[in-house]
């Protein structure tokens, strides 16, 4: 009932969802059986890192250096 009502996006939000847990699900089994197979302690997340876990690689560009590039746009449009 509650299905019909969803929006495309929240429907793509529902299924993204499911199916990151079901990875996470199986993370976890996983790390259950092969930890008493292994000397030191695993965690799932150790033993098989999820695409969606990791953190963005960029760094933030430092203030003066946005507005610097942001005067020589400007400068750019009022010659042209």
């Amino acid at each position: 009932m509650y299905f019909c009502r969803l929006s495309p996006d929240e429907f793509r939000h529902v299924c993204e969802a499911l199916y990151q847990d079901g990875w996470a699900r199986m993370r976890m089994l996983a790390t259950i059986t092969v930890q008493p197979h292994v000397r030191k302690r695993l965690t799932p997340e150790a033993l098989l890192p999820l695409p969606w876990e990791k953190k963005p690689k960029h760094e933030a560009v430092p203030l003066h250096e946005d507005k610097a590039r942001l005067e020589m746009l400007m400068k750019k449009m009022k010659k042209g």
